[in-house]
């Protein structure tokens, strides 16, 4: 298979999207699999699907061991595809925003950068030097799942007291940001977990991502001056935190990254 012949997905809880020339998308009332492989095989047209996953991989990337918007476990999924005869490369959603924000630095010098998504959920996205991090576990960056939040509130994850149930726009209702106290509560948590990122990486860029951020410029902006408050000042006086030039870059960094692991496969 040709290294640009691959169709960017984005496969999240209720939309499947897709780029390229016959970009699209379709709302999903089957959310298994196989339906939605099937829909795959129709829209790729015989090419390979590069696929950004809302959820965790297994460390090789070819396994969902859990995707919560879908209510997926353990789900074989690029192995699934190969058996229906369609080339399947699989990522973290927020690897392949990072990624993806990293191509739009148009920047021949290794950089660093953090992709902070404040959306349903609250992670963080990371190059580091010019290589994409997903860690030993595959699970970088999942900086919403420390025990930070209340004990009695469960995530969408299972588990009790994750940060992003105060932090993510999943359990809180949109208006919240209205009331002071809630809008500062969600700043000082959201600070207190960026800042000891920024300060161990040292990135050229940190860049917000998700509908929490992208929508609220001044929250955006609170939250740098919470951030830059908690860094060093010697050394951190420039920090500055932008929001993200597009939501395609999901779309344009997983396509980038299955190609790269295809040609790592084929030797070159």
């Amino acid at each position: 298979m040709p290294l640009n012949d691959w169709l960017g997905v984005d496969l999240g809880g209720t939309w499947l999207r897709w780029g390229g020339a016959s970009s699209g998308r379709l709302r999903l009332e089957d959310r298994s699999p196989e339906a939605i492989l099937d829909h795959l095989i129709t829209v790729s047209e015989g090419r390979g699907v590069a696929v950004s996953f809302a959820g965790w991989l297994c460390p090789e990337g070819r396994r969902v061991m859990q995707g919560p918007n879908l209510g997926w476990v353990d789900v074989p999924f690029v192995e699934m595809a190969a058996a229906r005869g369609l080339n399947c490369h699989l990522e973290n959603d927020l690897d392949a925003r990072a990624w993806g924000e990293y191509m739009a630095l148009e920047t021949r010098e290794p950089r660093s950068l953090i992709a902070l998504n404040a959306g349903s959920g609250f992670a963080l996205g990371l190059v580091v030097q010019g290589q994409l991090v997903r860690g030993f576990h595959h699970r970088a960056g999942e900086v919403g799942h420390l025990v930070l939040g209340p004990a009695d509130r469960r995530c969408g994850c299972g588990d009790l007291g994750c940060a992003e149930t105060l932090l993510g726009g999943a359990q809180n209702p949109p208006d919240r940001f209205d009331d002071p106290s809630q809008r500062q509560a969600w700043l000082d948590l959201a600070a207190r977990i960026v800042a000891p990122v920024v300060a161990a990486l040292d990135p050229h860029h940190v860049v917000g991502v998700g509908g929490i951020l992208a929508h609220r410029p001044d929250l955006l902006r609170d939250l740098e001056q919470e951030i830059k408050g908690l860094l060093p000042r010697r050394w951190f006086d420039d920090f500055s935190l932008r929001v993200s030039v597009g939501e395609s870059l999901a779309l344009a960094g997983v396509v980038d990254l299955a190609r790269h692991s295809e040609a790592l496969r084929n030797g070159n």
